[in-house]
């Protein structure tokens, strides 16, 4: 495998203590895998940057943010007084209220955020935020270009990418606008949900070399975050691109267990739970059923494990745990009860939480204090009359008084999954609920938005997904030739069964709470959407057309980019639309491209000889760049929630308008 690190590190090699440099070198290696894993991330992460806006797009991030601000403090509990952004506490859905105090949600995104706050802090000593945000970018693009430099063996990009450095960051300074301080956390946020989405893009890229070419690896990791809207919430902190790269690296995890049987392959599966753990940090139902399917995947195709297997993976995932169990403690006085299910401020909740919670997780304070039920009160002395077994039992009895409260959470969580999957069966079979959220959004685009339909099926938003189309051909044809011992699966079809597995399961329980409004691009299924892109290119349509017609797609995908940001900008800007008609326009075009692409890929896997795989290439890369075109836009254009982070793109935004 390549060597990820740049050459620059040999020349500081040897004024680093010694040992350190391997160890930024094996560390470098288990992120990225390779020197091509770290210039898909920095590709990612600079060209999402370019028009990256500092705000707040949605009012879930408020409580988030404060959170970010309230522990870099040191203070996990928030007062009323306590709130950096926002004026009440009715404009911060999502927080939540517990024995007098304040909580946010998710908090395994909160921490994720605080070591960026903590370098962003240090280095706005020495210069304005703008700039420190624009010199960081160049620095990015430096790095970028010697990758490239290496990995195309063309040195003639690293002067180039100087040029490109040094230009943007001069011009970063000719237009420099100031940026407020206290909005740092906030920019913490929003990295942190980039640097993931550029991650998310690593990981399957390092997934798909394990079975395939490195070329279609590389067009997999890069369309995972640029063909779907893992690219439109990259900079919108909420918690699904930061979920959607956590399963990513769960599978990759899983697929590298099951190619070796070594201590490697031992921890790569405890490494697969681990990753799932860490999800259940942020939101601690969505971990509950991945884990679950995780489970059930795992012990169906390796019934039979070693002891060390099951101690590494036991081990590795109760750590991944811990933080979510401390917490929890922390905050409510119990590890199975999450701030989800504490009485929220606002009475709103679309998430996938129960309304109200009944047992040990009804809301209020009567868990945490029945914990300290049987002990003592403040000031009292145990009587010297008392007997052993009654001392006994009343120093037992707070012990015994938690136990009692994690299993009633324990029973409540079982039940409520169970209801939870029981109404998803059941509206899998609303086909016209099914038709909404996967193929065209016809309803749920109401007064919410002031009539505006800005939402997006999944197909609409993401139109790569039409070559799934090919999957029942396949998959009959698969069950022809009588493949159906699971027992006997290779580690491509057992990474398979799991990626539909949780593409399932996720789409069962989030199905009875969709379609909803402001969803933009049904994002509560956003994890979905990053498996059913990996599930594109296992197809052999798709990946023939990337192999044989590389350079096709790419100059495909590269005019419907340019092309299609030109002509929507000049052809829609001279109607002058509303909101909801430029989004619809592209919701056609989604559904367009993505039938197109359906027809293309279904042809060549049904009848080859009538389908050239040029004619798949070229469908690929026009559903792939539609996406893109959307994301460019709808950063640019379309919302405009709050101030870029370059100076350059708001100019840029200022003098060519569209809406």
């Amino acid at each position: 495998m390549t060597d990820w690190r740049p050459e620059s590190l040999d020349r500081v090699e040897r004024s680093m203590p010694e040992g350190s440099i391997e160890r930024v070198v094996a560390a470098g290696r288990l992120v990225f895998g390779d020197r091509t894993g770290v210039a898909i991330w920095l590709g990612l992460v600079l060209s999402l940057g370019l028009c990256w806006r500092v705000g707040f797009f949605i009012t879930d991030t408020y409580p988030i943010a404060n959170a970010v601000v309230s522990l870099a403090d040191g203070r996990l509990a928030m007062s009323a007084t306590d709130f950096e952004y926002s004026l009440t506490l009715g404009t911060q859905p999502g927080l939540h209220r517990y024995d007098g105090a304040y909580y946010a949600r998710n908090y395994g995104h909160v921490v994720a955020a605080l070591p960026i706050l903590f370098v962003l802090e240090t280095v706005s000593v020495v210069g304005p935020p703008r700039l420190v945000l624009a010199a960081g970018w160049s620095l990015g693009v430096l790095l970028f270009g010697r990758q490239l430099a290496v990995l195309l063996d063309r040195p003639a990009i690293r002067p180039a990418a100087g040029l490109v450095a040094v230009s943007s960051f001069l011009l970063a300074v000719a237009l420099a606008t100031a940026l407020p301080h206290d909005l740092l956390p906030l920019v913490a946020l929003q990295l942190s949900t980039l640097f993931a989405a550029g991650l998310a893009g690593v990981w399957c890229y390092r997934l798909v070399a394990l079975f395939h070419e490195r070329r279609v690896a590389v067009v997999a990791g890069v369309g995972l975050v640029l063909a779907t809207p893992v690219g439109f919430w990259a900079t919108i902190p909420k918690r699904h691109v930061l979920v959607t790269a956590l399963l990513v690296a769960s599978v990759y995890a899983f697929a590298l267990s099951r190619t070796t049987d070594d201590v490697r392959g031992d921890l790569a599966l405890g490494g697969a739970y681990a990753f799932l753990g860490l999800i259940a940090w942020v939101h601690a139902f969505e971990g509950f059923f991945l884990v679950l399917s995780l489970f059930v995947v795992d012990v169906v195709t390796e019934p039979r494990k070693g002891r060390r297997r099951i101690a590494v993976t036991v081990g590795l995932f109760g750590l991944s745990l811990l933080p979510m169990f401390v917490t929890n403690v922390l905050i409510s006085g119990t590890p199975l009860r999450p701030p989800r299910l504490l009485p929220q401020v606002d009475t709103g909740s679309v998430d996938l939480r129960p309304e109200t919670a009944t047992g040990g997780l009804d809301g209020g304070d009567s868990g945490a204090n029945a914990g300290r039920a049987g002990g003592e009160n403040p000031g009292s002395t145990e009587s010297e009359a008392s007997s052993p077994l009654d001392r006994l039992v009343g120093r037992i009895a707070p012990v015994l008084g938690f136990a009692g409260i994690v299993r009633s959470e324990i029973v409540f969580v079982g039940e409520y999954a169970v209801d939870v999957v029981d109404d998803g069966l059941r509206a899998v079979t609303d086909l016209d609920r099914l038709w909404n959220v996967f193929v065209r959004r016809t309803s749920g685009n109401n007064s919410p938005n002031d009539y505006e339909p800005i939402d997006l099926s999944v197909l609409e938003s993401t139109p790569v997904l039409g070559a799934l189309a090919a999957v029942p051909p396949l998959g009959a044809a698969w069950l022809w030739r009588g493949r159906i011992s699971i027992g006997a699966l290779s580690a491509r079809r057992q990474t398979d069964l799991l990626v539909c597995t949780q593409a399932a399961i996720f789409s069962v329980v989030y199905l009875p709470q969709l379609p909803l409004y402001s969803q933009i691009t049904t994002r509560y299924l956003l994890p979905v959407m990053a498996l059913a892109a990996y599930g594109t290119v296992r197809l052999p349509a798709v990946r023939d057309a990337i192999n044989t017609e590389l350079a096709t797609f790419v100059a495909t995908y590269g005019l419907a980019v340019v092309g299609g940001i030109v002509t929507i900008w000049l052809g829609l800007g001279s109607f002058e639309p509303a909101i909801g008609e430029a989004v619809q326009f592209h919701a056609t075009l989604g559904l367009l491209t993505g039938g197109a692409l359906a027809v293309a890929v279904g042809g060549r896997t049904v009848a080859p000889g009538w389908v050239h795989p040029r004619t798949v290439a070229v469908s690929l890369g026009v559903a792939g760049g539609v996406t893109t075109v959307f994301i460019v836009l709808a950063a640019l254009e379309y919302f405009a929630y709050g101030t870029f982070a370059s100076d350059v793109a708001a100019t840029v935004a200022r003098h060519v308008s569209l809406l």
